[in-house]
């Protein structure tokens, strides 16, 4: 028997149930009065904004035109650069005006829907993918973008989870559980080399150890949150830690890192105490 399935057999049916339900309640529906906003010529909207967020954006600039259903914006070259240019002077007035919080000076690719594919034939994220731009991490849920996230589950040989307690510092979910490493795609890395350096980062876990952690394929998430929409596609890789192995974080990002049965991670789970995120990683994870 494996770690993973150690980690189920210890759970009895009810508590199995609710990681069924983590995996339920991923996708949650747009508010209804979500404004969806549309990229050149694209039929399908590239992210959708609060009303009043919409109303932001037209008072910044008159690229952002109305549509019978919501709002057209491009710049007159329509390419990536000069994207990428104009929503990073979006990204900063808004951050001035304080729509955009928790400044990370970190960009994330925004890849659309027609690129990158969605649901089970979601493309891997890579620089081989033509992105359409590249804009402040902090500035996505605003615009309600679609982001990619690598998340690890760290399984003991007795079947137990290494989690992390972000820190109370981070600018989202301060101090709630979290996997033994998680961290949003950056542009220039792919999966593995996001996935390695977290793990490092968070659980200065070693390169040869992180190496050996499987991708285990994608589970996505979107939800209202204060600042807008947020939409991840989070990259899943199972780790077996050693049991010489003692995750200690490296950057500060983590509060601690403790070892947990699987009755106390669904309990934590059940209880609202792990991000909505990672409870959607250690469900899919475990149950896929």
């Amino acid at each position: 028997m494996n770690a993973i399935e150690k980690f189920k057999a210890a759970l009895s049916a009810p508590e199995i149930q609710v990681l069924h339900q983590c995996l339920k309640q991923a996708m949650q529906p747009l508010p209804v009065d979500t404004v969806p906003w549309y990229l050149g010529g694209s039929p399908a909207a590239a992210g959708y904004i609060m009303p009043a967020h919409a109303k932001v954006l037209q008072s910044l600039s008159s690229q952002w035109t109305d549509l019978p259903l919501g709002l057209h914006w491009d710049t007159p070259e329509r390419t990536p650069a000069s994207r990428s240019r104009a929503l990073a002077e979006f990204a900063k007035q808004l951050h001035d005006l304080g729509y955009v919080t928790g400044w990370r000076n970190e960009k994330f690719s925004f890849w659309e829907d027609h690129v990158i594919g969605t649901g089970p034939q979601c493309l891997e994220p890579t620089s081989l993918l033509r992105a359409a731009f590249e804009m402040e991490r902090s500035a996505f849920r605003f615009f309600g973008l679609r982001s990619h996230a690598v998340h690890v589950n760290g399984f003991t040989h007795e079947g137990h989870l290494w989690c992390g307690r972000r820190a109370v510092t981070k600018p989202t979910d301060p101090g709630m559980l979290d996997n033994v490493a998680a961290g949003g795609l950056p542009v220039g890395e792919s999966l593995q080399t996001c996935a390695v350096r977290e793990m490092a980062e968070e659980a200065g876990l070693s390169e040869t150890l992180a190496l050996t952690a499987v991708s285990h394929s994608h589970v996505s998430t979107c939800r209202a949150v204060a600042t807008g929409w947020h939409h991840e596609t989070l990259w899943v890789y199972n780790l077996l830690v050693p049991p010489d192995v003692t995750p200690v974080n490296q950057d500060g990002e983590v509060s601690e890192l403790t070892c947990l049965s699987s009755k106390q991670v669904v309990e934590a789970i059940a209880s609202n105490a792990f991000t909505v995120d990672a409870a959607c990683v250690i469900a899919h994870g475990v149950l896929n």
